[in-house]
């Protein structure tokens, strides 16, 4: 796992971890300071610092958070990234 990302866009439509390998989503979005994560089927949407990311191995982005955490990332669809298609 690398712990420095220098192409945020890589890590887009990739799987999501949290830090007991739980499976949390995918990546939607990124912008300067976030990336945006949804479930599967788009249920829950988290709006997550990218300073909480771990790190991304080509394959899937990991969290430095337990999954557990998440909730106090969660937002509305879209919020802060425009409208996500």
């Amino acid at each position: 796992m690398s712990p420095e990302i220098y192409d945020w866009e890589a890590t887009l439509h990739k799987l999501v971890t949290s830090s007991e390998g739980d499976l949390v989503g995918n990546v939607d979005a990124v912008d300067d300071t976030d990336v945006l994560v949804s479930t599967e089927g788009s249920r829950t949407h988290y709006k997550i610092p990218k300073n909480l990311v771990e790190g991304f191995d080509g394959h899937s982005v990991s969290l430095k958070i337990q999954k557990q955490e998440l909730a106090k990332f969660k937002s509305d669809e879209g919020e802060g990234f425009g409208k996500v298609q």
